[in-house]
């Protein structure tokens, strides 16, 4: 929708209205294309790391369960403790090194210490997680990232570790 406005300087502009999941959907394309070309692997951890942010709480508005609800269930699991949503998903953003790529504090260290590629394929995941919640693997971004790590992370011995957990821990998946 196109919604006509005069800014300061009396000049027109147009605007147009987004929804937010189609900007989530955009982010996390782009941050995929970049990942799978060999780009700028901060910039797919932006991209991916503001894609989440939308994309979770979309799935919760859908009643679905999110990718960080998913996390802290296992969490819970193994430790018989299930951590605070937001202090999870702040956790889970540190060790991807999102939150290190859009946050500043006073006292934070000038220069950051991280395995890009993997904090850029981890936030990736994180978001396209939840875009799987919500939309289903057909579009070919999501088709081609999961063929990567089918590739790239042994796919066959992945299946193979998934089916030696106990059943309660799969069935943590199958609330999704």
């Amino acid at each position: 929708m196109t919604t006509w406005q005069i800014d300061d300087r009396m000049s027109v502009m147009a605007t147009i209205k987004y929804r937010r999941f189609d900007l989530a959907a955009r982010q996390l394309e782009t941050a995929v294309w970049m990942f799978l070309e060999g780009k700028d692997r901060f910039s797919v951890i932006t991209l991916a790391g503001a894609a989440s942010t939308i994309l979770t709480r979309l799935v919760i508005n859908a009643g679905k369960q999110p990718f960080a609800d998913y996390g802290r269930l296992i969490v819970k699991e193994y430790t018989g403790i299930e951590p605070k949503r937001d202090k999870y998903i702040r956790h889970v953003n540190m060790l991807f090194g999102i939150d290190f790529l859009k946050h500043q504090a006073p006292n934070d260290p000038t220069a950051i210490d991280m395995d890009e590629d993997r904090a850029a394929e981890n936030a990736v995941i994180r978001a396209m997680m939840d875009y799987i919640e919500l939309c289903g693997q057909d579009a070919p971004f999501v088709k081609a990232f999961l063929q990567y790590t089918w590739l790239t992370r042994n796919g066959p011995e992945l299946m193979k570790a998934y089916k030696e957990q106990p059943d309660r821990i799969k069935q943590l998946g199958k609330r999704r």
